[in-house]
């Protein structure tokens, strides 16, 4: 199955280059912006350093020597993404086969490792943009949990990458690390010292972002409200089709529009088919693996890594319900860390429970 992998995912990877490529030329996008270094303003455009910062300007950064000083093309910036997305799929391989190869016997177990083939992830790493980054970043975050402490060392280029490419994530999977790595079994001797600081670092990382939003807008917390419906007018005001109004919407019918929609029956084309089928598929896994937690009398097996995940995710899934009023972003903004959310659930779907100690 190893095999078979890496040579399927070698040809998927880079294949989605040119579909991608189409995409953004029939469609637009900020791949094309930011690859011709047109998303921001530059005193100095023609200077490498005039490029340094984080979000945009860091991406605008990074591409700076293949589009200005190499002189490659668009299409060649979508397979050179496509590249970097492919290491990142040889990682998630590494982390998840353990969770289906162990019971070969159930269907889990035989075609588990398929959901490395779920197009939304592949689509959206596989052409110039911050997904590609985010997710070769989190990939390396998870190893390093997963690793540790021989492969501690993959955690901090993750997280600066995550960091670099979108602050608020790597904010938000630097407090999954601290909150989950404390628990591991090789620093148990440690444990009461690092949760101790972990919780500081986690408070010292909220107070620096509305220190951060406070010295523009004012020392209160009615500037966080402020940004939200910001966020929402201006997403709003491009009026996409995939828009919905999440403002009307109860705490549940977010939930439900940031992870399971576009729905079957709101299908208008291919797109939206694929994306309404990924969807489905992931709420089948969820329907499954709780219904398994269930008859195991919640007595999960959970891996450090995937506790990282579920921590993101969750706190992720927040700020999607909080901050985003399209679907279309939300499947981009979601694809990075959906494939590990139904690997983790399609491993309790059909394998025998026991609470997993070996990492406490």
């Amino acid at each position: 199955m190893g095999d078979q992998f890496f040579t399927v995912a070698g040809l998927l990877s880079p294949d989605h280059g040119p579909i991608f490529y189409g995409y953004l030329l029939h469609y637009g996008g900020d791949g094309i912006r930011y690859w011709k270094l047109s998303s921001l303003s530059s005193s100095s455009p023609g200077e490498w350093s005039s490029y340094r910062g984080t979000g945009t300007s860091f991406i605008q950064w990074f591409n700076y020597p293949f589009s200005q000083l190499a002189g490659l093309g668009f299409l060649s910036g979508n397979l050179l993404y496509a590249a970097i997305s492919l290491i990142g799929f040889v990682g998630a391989f590494e982390l998840i086969k353990g969770q289906f190869q162990e019971n070969r016997g159930s269907w889990t177990g035989k075609y588990g490792l398929l959901i490395l083939f779920l197009p939304n992830v592949h689509f959206w790493t596989a052409g110039v943009g911050k997904e590609a980054l985010l997710f070769l970043g989190l990939v390396l975050v998870l190893l390093g949990v997963k690793g540790f402490p021989s492969r501690a060392w993959f955690i901090v280029p993750g997280l600066l990458l995550s960091l670099f490419v979108r602050p608020i994530q790597g904010l938000v999977l630097t407090i999954a690390v601290l909150a989950v790595l404390p628990f591991h079994s090789a620093l148990k001797a440690y444990r009461k010292k690092l949760v101790s600081g972990a919780a500081a670092l986690i408070f010292s990382i909220f107070a620096y972002r509305w220190i951060q939003g406070s010295l523009v807008y004012g020392f209160n917390f009615e500037w966080i409200g402020r940004i939200i419906d910001w966020q929402n007018a201006y997403l709003s005001s491009f009026e996409a089709g995939s828009s919905i109004p999440m403002w009307d919407y109860s705490p549940l019918e977010k939930f439900m529009a940031v992870w399971f929609r576009p729905y079957l029956w709101e299908v208008k084309g291919f797109w939206t088919f694929a994306a309404a089928l990924e969807n489905t598929f992931f709420f089948m896994a969820v329907i499954f693996g709780i219904w398994g937690m269930i008859k195991s009398k919640l007595q999960v097996r959970i891996p450090l890594f995937y506790l990282v995940v579920l921590i993101y995710a969750a706190i992720m899934s927040l700020i999607f319900m909080l901050a985003l009023n399209n679907l279309g972003i939300l499947m981009r903004m979601k694809s990075i860390f959906v494939i590990f959310m139904v690997s983790f659930f399609l491993s309790q779907a059909n394998r025998s429970f026991t609470f997993d100690k070996s990492n406490l």
